[in-house]
């Protein structure tokens, strides 16, 4: 019976302790499926959308509209590159021969003012020319005083016999017109010492180089120590904030008018179209027309080369379609997207293409509809937030 009572405790303790095993990852597996739950409710990156409650929205300043149908005119699409404007571009060249000098040479791309001292320009003659033409300077300056000098007492002669002529013909005409001669023969001598001193030190002399105009090189055409001609091109400057974008108009699709058309350049797409007006019609080729556009403004990137898309006006009136703002877009892995709020506290993040620009927005043909309310106000922050939410549930 001893031995029959200890049996029983043992198996008593044995299936407590089985149950106590049981109880346990019974417990665990629960705690598991609640875990899952949880992750299951935390937004993350692929699920392209975050939650975010009404208190919360109130302190990021959250600010949605809907969306509306709206009368877009009607355009035609087409292609091109943007090009320098020729009037506002010039070249410097060399005001005479010489051999350039510089220790601060324009460089590609320098901003230069108006005025700027870019360099000198030296005569090319060997030490024996730089002596004979010294020589004929001093020469020739010699003349010129001897002439002036000359001049002055013609002039002074002239003088006493004009006044002593009108006191009762105190001299002849005759002596009146002799000196009137020797004032003009002097002054002959004068204007060609001038003139010989001039070309003497134009060819002699180390002269400077100054811009007229301001603006940016474009291309450097000659470098410092290089022999050039006169009228030969040093430098070439323009203004790239001016622009033109060459538009080509497709054989077949008919050509617009003089009106404005929306100008898109690569990269720009979320900004809002630069308006180009018209100011030259090129030559019909195989491939279609060419039309030139005068952009209304610039921008600090922009090149000339760079693609551009036109969206030219067509006669047809408008239709209408859903136009999403610009200031629902937000960037985020090279692409564009908008926070649409699906609940009150949900906000579903979806591509937006940008490819049909109208007025301060683009237009949706998929994806949207009529209704839709989109966040205008506060879509980065929600961006931040869903990202910041993601993260936080990976690194759990």
């Amino acid at each position: 019976m001893r031995q029959r009572g200890w049996m029983l405790v043992v198996a008593a303790v044995l299936l407590a302790a089985c149950g106590g095993k049981d109880d346990k990852p019974a417990e665990a597996k629960a705690t598991a499926v609640a875990s899952k739950a949880d992750d299951d409710d935390a937004p993350k990156a692929g699920a392209r959308g975050v939650t975010l409650k009404k208190a919360d929205q109130a302190k990021a300043g959250i600010r949605t509209k809907e969306l509306e149908l709206q009368s877009v005119a009607s355009e035609t699409v087409a292609y091109g590159r943007l090009e320098e404007d020729p009037s506002f571009g010039f070249v410097l060249r060399a005001p005479y021969s010489g051999i350039l000098r510089s220790s601060t040479w324009a460089g590609l791309g320098q901003q230069l003012a108006a005025g700027t001292l870019l360099g000198t320009l030296e005569g090319r003659m060997t030490l024996p020319e730089r002596l004979s033409i010294n020589s004929q300077l001093a020469s020739a300056r010699t003349e010129l005083n001897a002439a002036t000098e000359a001049q002055k007492a013609a002039q002074a002669a002239l003088n006493r016999a004009t006044a002593l002529n009108a006191d009762n013909k105190n001299v002849s005409d005759r002596v009146v017109e002799e000196a009137a001669a020797r004032v003009a023969g002097e002054k002959v001598r004068m204007a060609g010492a001038q003139t010989l001193i001039q070309s003497l030190e134009n060819t002699s002399e180390v002269r400077q180089i100054r811009l007229e105009r301001g603006g940016e090189v474009l291309e450097v055409l000659a470098q410092p120590g290089e022999s050039v001609e006169q009228g030969a091109p040093l430098l070439r400057l323009g203004q790239p904030e001016h622009l033109l974008a060459r538009i080509e108009i497709p054989v077949g699709e008919r050509v617009p008018g003089n009106g404005e058309v929306r100008i898109v350049p690569a990269g720009h797409e979320a900004q809002p179209a630069i308006l180009g007006t018209r100011v030259a019609l090129g030559a019909a080729s195989a491939q279609g027309v060419a039309l030139l556009y005068r952009l209304a403004h610039g921008a600090p990137d922009l090149r000339p080369g760079i693609a551009v898309t036109a969206y030219l006006p067509q006669a047809g009136g408008a239709g209408k379609s859903l136009v999403m703002p610009r200031a629902a877009v937000v960037q985020q892995e090279g692409r564009a997207w908008v926070y649409v709020q699906v609940s009150d506290e949900r906000f579903d993040r979806r591509p937006v293409p940008l490819d049909r620009p109208a007025g301060n927005g683009y237009v949706v043909t998929r994806g949207f509809a009529d209704g839709d309310k989109v966040v205008v106000t506060g879509a980065q922050t929600l961006l931040s937030e869903e990202f910041k939410s993601s993260n936080e549930a990976d690194s759990n």
